[in-house]
């Protein structure tokens, strides 16, 4: 097992254990303001943490897109799962994310995006010790499987 940082350190993680994900587990959709046919997020002012799980906030979801963000104390994670249709772009906000990415070992700090492909296993961990946040693109599935307009 390879470990890889994207500003240039390496630094081992522990394996994560797969587990039943559900991406229907969210906690709340959240408010924007508008600006002509454009939504704002303030990312920073959505953040919210909970003592037992990591909290999800869905931002948007279209036809076409959907974003989240989800905030992770320290010992907190996603379990190891796959989306079988779409790509996958992980931004992280705060923080740094551990990340097992097609059995890969990946870090993510602050600031940095990692995009992989479909169908690829995939988990998000923070060992801490400080919080971590991150904010992820997918396309919506049902363009892939074309029952959307596009």
């Amino acid at each position: 097992m390879s470990t890889t940082n994207f500003r240039g350190r390496v630094r081992p993680v522990a394996d994560a254990a797969q587990a039943r994900y559900d991406p229907g587990a969210m906690e709340e959709m959240v408010a924007s303001r508008v600006s002509g046919v454009a939504q704002v997020f303030d990312l920073h002012a959505l953040k919210a943490f909970g003592p037992d799980k990591r909290v999800r906030k869905m931002l948007f979801k279209t036809d076409q897109l959907w974003s989240e963000i989800a905030c992770y104390e320290p010992g907190q994670s996603t379990v190891m799962h796959t989306h079988p249709k779409e790509e996958e772009a992980i931004f992280v906000l705060e923080g740094t994310a551990h990340m097992s990415i097609d059995g890969e070992e990946v870090v993510v700090e602050a600031g940095s995006i990692v995009k992989f492909p479909r169908s690829v296993m995939h988990d998000v961990r923070n060992p801490g010790p400080e919080r971590c946040v991150i904010m992820f693109f997918k396309v919506n599935p049902r363009v892939l499987s074309g029952r959307a307009d596009g």
